[in-house]
Order: structure tokens, then sequence, then C-alpha cells
């Protein structure tokens, strides 16, 4: 490891800095020249660390990096900390890709006008060679949504001239040079295309293709979309000689972020993206004029939906899940309503899909937790299940904060279950499956919910270790009817006994659908049959004696429904 500069002056100060675990440590003066670095320099910069000090520090970085340099240094100068603040190097050599890196900062203790930078490689932003057209050097269209999402889940808490910005850009050119060009003018087309937009894009390989001659980059707001268009317009013309052919359109979004997270705000943009590349039958600029209404409709009601998890802007019903041979209620499924809504089915599915279900979870769950507690739901016989969004379990954060508040509830175990819900399929599913361990260990259990249905397929049984499975009511209904599905019944029910897991059939509305699903065996069943979800109020001084409702009453100090019997 080599240093820079006066090791002396800095040795106590990066020591206390080690804390960064970075890759390379750096001292900048008050005119932006590096005073100090010690670290991996060389495979940062392609210089050692002894030879950095004197240059600037916006030397280290792509020429498209600059302005974000300079924003940088004036917010630590305001005393402003920056953390893991996305950028790119050049890499060691003139052949390398640009690399990503992570930029922290805070001003100098005992030298007001120097700044303290910590740079660490980050890996997790090197999109692999797969994920990239062979022809244009372009990503995928996961590949590159991938990509915004961290990208812009970073740049969305910056000041506005430093953010990022997300362009979607429309090439109908493409499939007319393609016609008249001749095959291998068309790939020599391509692969312009693709460097055109990548070198407007943050370092080099922040550009994708989205279908149907539709492309999505992101870039640093010194790049406007009439630069994106006019180079696409030059490329064309240069090909296509003399044609009358349209100009390329782009358009950029940007949205106000006021009340809702950076990762909010990404998620916010991401929605449009998503549109963008689905709308096939629209041009841009129809897309684009229903586009940036939506993104401001988005963002709206995302606040809303904010406001409601911050000031616990919702109630909570209770739904029975019986045993099928005793009648005794099992457990309660917590289930959420939001006052002035029909059902709770948009609003959540709509937190999924841009990010906020993690708090809207914990929000819930705090609130069980308290009416567990309370003198209408401490007893020993009565125990409730609280939905957990897979998206919920595979955010770092949320599933740390569920823990911390798990360990704070040891009174309830035996008492409160989880019940893993997901509307898109959960893509790390060793992750989810570690918090849901976690839970079972600390003694609540957990129940897969929607099984056989959507994404809740049989992998998911074999990667995540549950107590019980709930089968989806699609299944229910039909055996009633048609009685189509008691093979896959069948089939789910043996599976799950041989698995030692629990089996919950919803939607139970006869006597029956019960008698067939003892028949298969299915231990416990959840539906109007036995009651609606409602929420019990207390009778007197006797709190309890509110759960005495429709089909309910007490036995021997169990809760018992009467229609199962």
């Amino acid at each position: 490891m080599a240093a820079a500069g006066d090791i002396n002056r800095s040795r106590d100060l990066y020591v206390a800095f080690a804390f960064a675990a970075a890759d390379l440590l750096i001292e900048v003066e008050a005119d932006g020249t590096i005073g100090f670095a010690v670290g991996a320099a060389m495979a940062l910069s392609g210089r050692p660390a002894r030879l950095l000090a004197g240059r600037p520090l916006a030397e280290l970085f792509v020429p498209a990096d600059a302005e974000r340099i300079a924003g940088v240094l004036r917010r630590i100068d305001r005393g402003d900390r920056v953390r893991h603040l996305l950028l790119h190097t050049p890499g060691a050599n003139e052949f390398h890709r640009p690399k990503p890196v992570a930029l922290s900062g805070y001003r100098h203790p005992q030298r007001p006008h120097a700044r303290l930078i910590a740079l660490t490689h980050a890996a997790t932003l090197d999109m692999p060679i797969e994920a990239h057209d062979p022809i244009t050097g372009l990503l995928d269209k996961d590949g590159f949504i991938d990509l915004a999402r961290r990208m812009l889940g970073e740049s969305s808490a910056l000041e506005n001239e430093e953010a990022y910005q997300l362009t979607m850009l429309e090439v109908p050119q493409v499939e007319k040079v393609r016609a008249e060009a001749g095959p291998l003018a068309a790939d020599e087309f391509m692969s312009e295309l693709g460097e055109r937009l990548r070198a407007c894009s943050v370092g080099g390989d922040a550009a994708g293709e989205l279908g149907d001659n539709r492309y999505g980059l992101i870039h640093a707001p010194s790049v406007g979309a009439d630069t994106i268009e006019a180079a696409i317009t030059e490329l064309v013309a240069a090909f296509l000689p003399g044609a009358a052919t349209p100009p390329a359109q782009a358009t950029s979004l940007a949205l106000d972020g006021a009340g809702i997270s950076s990762e909010e705000a990404a998620n916010a943009l991401l929605y449009s993206l998503n549109a963008f590349s689905r709308s096939g039958t629209m041009t841009l600029d129809d897309l684009t004029s229903d586009l940036k209404p939506r993104l401001s409709e988005t963002v709206a009601q995302m606040r809303e939906v904010r406001g409601v998890i911050d000031s616990g802007g919702f109630d909570l019903v209770f739904q029975p899940v019986v045993d099928l041979w005793t009648g005794v209620v099992h457990h309660f499924e917590c289930l959420v309503r939001f006052p002035g809504r029909d059902s709770p089915f948009e609003t959540v599915t709509f937190a999924e899909n841009v990010g906020m279900v993690g708090g809207l979870d914990l929000a819930i769950l705090g609130r069980a937790i308290d009416f567990i507690r309370s003198p209408m739901g401490r007893h020993e016989a009565l125990r409730f299940a609280v939905n957990l969004s897979g998206r919920s379990l595979s955010h770092v954060a949320t599933a740390r904060q569920l823990l911390g508040m798990m360990r704070d509830a040891g009174d309830l175990r035996g008492r409160l279950l989880f019940e893993l819900t997901e509307s898109a399929e959960i893509e790390d599913l060793p992750a989810v499956n570690g918090v849901l361990q976690m839970l079972r260990r600390q003694g609540f259990p957990v129940c897969l919910d929607d099984f056989g249905a959507g994404a809740a397929a049989f992998h998911y049984l074999r990667a995540l270790q549950v107590d019980h499975v709930k089968i989806d009511g699609s299944y229910i209904r039909e055996i009633s009817s048609s009685g189509q599905s008691t093979p896959f019944l069948r089939a789910i029910a043996g599976l799950c006994r041989d698995l030692k897991v629990g089996t919950i059939a919803e939607f139970v509305e006869s006597s029956e659908t019960i008698n067939l699903l003892k028949l298969l065996k299915v231990r416990f069943g959840q539906g109007y049959y036995f009651g609606k979800p409602v929420c019990p109020k207390p009778a007197d001084d006797t709190p309890l004696r509110g759960w005495a409702m429709e089909n309910l009453e007490w036995q021997n100090g169990l809760l018992v429904c009467r229609t199962a019997l």
C-alpha cells in the first residue's frame, strides 16, 4: 500500500476513518487538489497513490462526473456528510471500461477547508457481459431496469443539479435502416447507435434496449434530451442520406420527490419506465403526455400512502382460521382496512410496486402487536397472523427492523404468526428464507400464503422452510363446483404431509367443501362459512367476551366456531 503527502499529519485521521473500509482514502485541499492519498489507487486510477498528491480530485473520475464532483465538494464544505455517491473512474488503462465506485466524505475535523474522501469499489453496479447485447453493447431490459433502480435510488437523494436523469428514447428509423441499408450496414448502424447512447450515459454503461426500438439511459443533468436526439438523428442521416425520416424522439423524466424517500422517488421513475417499455402501440409523444401526469399522480399517491403509514390511518380486522376437525379457532388473520376504501388490495399492491410496502408492513405489525398485548387480545387461546410481503423481507433495512421488533416481542411467542405474501416473484429466496428462519427460531411460525397460484409455486416450498401453507382459494372454489382441482389439492395436501407442513384452505363457504377438505386431510379452513373479517367490541367490563360474536363462542377457555361443529 502506497501513500502520498505527509502521513504523520494524517495517521490519526485515517485510523479514525478506517470504518469506511474504503479502497482509497483521500484528503482534498480547499482548491480541489489531492493533499494525501493511501490505498488501492492503481486499480482505480492507473496511478500509484504517491503520484496523486497535487492533482485535482476530478481527474480520478470520468469527465461526465465533473459537475457531480464539484457539487459534492460544495456539499461537504457546507457541513453535509456524503454517503455512497455513485461515480465512475476511467479504470487502470484506456482499454478498460469505467469502474463504478462509491464516494463517501465529510469535512475535515481539524482543517475546516479540507475534506476527507473514501472511495470503495461498487462491484454490485458492474453489469455482467451476458446482460449486454453483443452488437450494440447495450444492456437488456432487465439489466437496465435493475441498474436504473440502484442508480436512481442513490441519485435521488442529491440536489437537483447533481442528480442523474432518466431519459427514454424512441428510434423508429431503426426498422427503415434495417430494410434499406442491408444486414451488414444495419449491424454497423446498431453498433454505432449503442455506442452513442452509451457515450451519453453515466460511466458509459448506463443505457439499455427496452424493446420495440425503444431505449433508456441514465445521464448527468448536463446532457439534455435534445443532445441525445441530435446525436441519433445525425447517425440516421449518415446511413440514410437524403431520406425523409422523422427525427429521433427523447423525453426526460423528473419529479418532485418531496414527502417520499429517495428510494421511493426512484421507484416512481421506474414505475413509469416499465410503463414505457410495455406500451408498444403508443408513440413516445402519446406516451409522454400520459406518463408525466401519471408520474405526478404516482408521487401524489405515494405521499398519501406515506401519510397513512406515518399517521397510522388504517384499521385492523380479524378473520378466524378454524380447525376443521374440532371447530376450534386456531388463529385470526389480521387484515388491514383503509378508511374510505372498499378493498385494501389496490393500496397494498401499489405499495409493493413502488417499494413502500416495507413501511406499511411494519406499521401494521406494530399495530397488531399493540392489539395482542391489549386486554382485548391478551389471552393464551388467541393467536394472530400478520401478513409480510416477500419484498419487505428482501429489503435489508426493513428485514433488520422487523427482526429488531421481534427481539422485543418475546412475550408473544406462540401467539404471533406470519404469512408470507407476494404479488410478484421473490428474487432472493435464500435471503428471504434466512429471515424466515430467524423468525421461526424466535418462536414465530410462518405460513406461505396463496400456495399454488402465480409466483407462489412449488419452488417456493422447496426454497422456504415454513410451518403452514395456505392453499389458494381458486382450488377450493373449484372442488365445490366442477371438482377439477381435486387431484391438485390431493397432491398439495400429500406433499405437505410428507414435509410435515400444515395446510390451510381459504375461501371455505359451505359444509360440503369442509367435508371434501377433510377427505383430503386438509387441517384448517378460512372463509365466510366461519366468519367475515370483523373487529371485536368489548362487552361491559369483560373485553374477551367481545370475541363471542356471529359464529364464535367460548367453550372451556377455547374460542369455537359453531358452524364448524
